[in-house]
């Protein structure tokens, strides 16, 4: 046997039946939990096309934002409005934008022009082509094209690799002097450098190179840094802005377990409040019913009387208090017989009651018959009980007082 199965053996003989109950529910709900958790949590986006640098799946950028920081780079993501980084650009600003999502091209591309005024560098990948200058250049076509090895044919220092992999999904279409392409696939421009003011635009046709599964493909690494240049004094600005993405201490967390943890100690935190919390409060003593109470007398006498069976006694203990009472009332000894007792109290009211004589040979009877049924028992003491307050309300004023 285990430790762990040995020490809630222990801890299960110490608790009552109550609380080995109540744990039990409890690990019975936490192994639900988990078969629950195991069976509908989501599973992790590996082709969510988005080449964030929160992404840790196929396609995400965060492999790429890491190796920067890795290697000197100053580097943070940029989340706030463009125009606030427009603002604050300079010689030193690198900016990198990877297939953003653009609502209106002519007002989200005047910060990326005042970048490149200030001098800035400015990395466009894909959809970013929107972004720059003439980029009605820029023709996009079969998004899910297959990967080609892209040949360096310029002379700049993009394409100082010797080749990189590149999705076929796009292509700079421009016959401007200005645009020198660096690499082509299959004769199609798919990198491309040009200066825009004082700064110098980069363009990709696609993010394969910065990707998490691409980066390693070939000589991307190489095409990556080179784009974005030296780290001396170089300030980069990776492009969150236009993925919908905002920093958030959840972001951190994002592909570990820490939600299933938080879970855990939610959960943790329930069995301590159902375990403990119950006997946090006031202490008060069960009521505690007196046994010579009458309620608690009656109780146990008719269920003595039930169990066996004893409804000649009950009727026999009722008559004797009926008889007493006749005493008392009438001066009647409890010596004569039914019959004559009845005549008495008819001499003294001066009226027959038939129903009175019937009643005292019943309980008579049953005091040495035959076993009386509970109906006819209870029908008989209720009788005797009918007799007793009638001749207490006849007789009220000339009552003869017992001691």
């Amino acid at each position: 046997m285990s430790v762990a199965a040995s020490a809630l053996a222990r801890l299960g003989g110490n608790l009552n039946r109550r609380d080995r109950r109540l744990l039990m529910i409890c690990l019975g709900l936490v192994l639900v939990m988990v078969v629950v958790l195991a069976i509908f949590a989501p599973a992790k986006m590996q082709d969510d096309p988005v080449p964030s640098t929160y992404g840790t799946g196929n396609h995400g950028a965060k492999a790429a934002y890491l190796t920067l920081g890795k290697l000197g780079y100053n580097v943070e993501r940029w989340t706030d409005p463009l125009n606030r980084l427009a603002a604050k650009a300079d010689e030193h600003t690198v900016f990198i934008t990877a297939e953003p999502f653009i609502d209106d091209p002519e007002v989200e591309s005047a910060p990326i022009k005042a970048i490149l005024d200030r001098g800035g560098r400015v990395l466009a990948v894909g959809r970013g082509a929107l972004l720059l200058p003439h980029s009605s250049t820029a023709l996009f076509f079969d998004h899910f094209a297959e990967s080609c090895n892209a040949t360096p044919v310029g002379f700049d220092s993009e394409s100082g690799a010797s080749r990189i992999r590149m999705r076929k999904q796009q292509y700079w279409n421009s016959s401007l002097p200005a645009d020198r392409t660096e690499y082509a696939c299959e004769g199609k421009p798919v990198v491309v450098e040009y200066h825009e003011g004082k700064g110098l635009v980069i363009w990709w046709a696609d993010a394969l190179p910065l990707e998490n599964a691409g980066i390693s493909m070939e000589d991307n690494l190489d095409l990556f840094l080179r784009s974005v240049g030296p780290a001396a004094n170089a300030k980069v600005y990776w492009d969150e802005s236009l993925h919908g993405e905002t920093p958030s201490l959840w972001s951190y967390a994002e592909g570990t377990p820490v939600h299933l943890a938080l879970l855990q100690l939610l959960l943790a935190a329930a069995l301590l409040l159902l375990s403990y919390g119950r006997r946090s409060g006031p202490l008060r003593t069960d009521p505690v019913m007196s046994r010579a109470s009458p309620l608690e007398f009656v109780r146990s006498l008719g269920g003595l009387f039930h169990k066996a069976h004893a409804t000649n006694a009950a009727v026999d203990i009722a008559n004797q208090h009926f008889r007493r009472q006749l005493q008392l009332q009438f001066g009647i000894s409890q010596a004569v017989n039914a019959t004559e007792a009845a005549q008495a109290i008819e001499k003294r009211l001066l009226k027959r009651d038939t129903g009175l004589i019937a009643d005292l040979q019943a309980a008579e009877n049953a005091a040495g018959g035959e076993p009386v049924k509970e109906g006819d028992a209870l029908r008989l003491v209720q009788a005797l009980e009918a007799h007793e307050e009638r001749f207490a309300s006849m007789l009220k004023p000339n009552a003869v007082k017992g001691n």
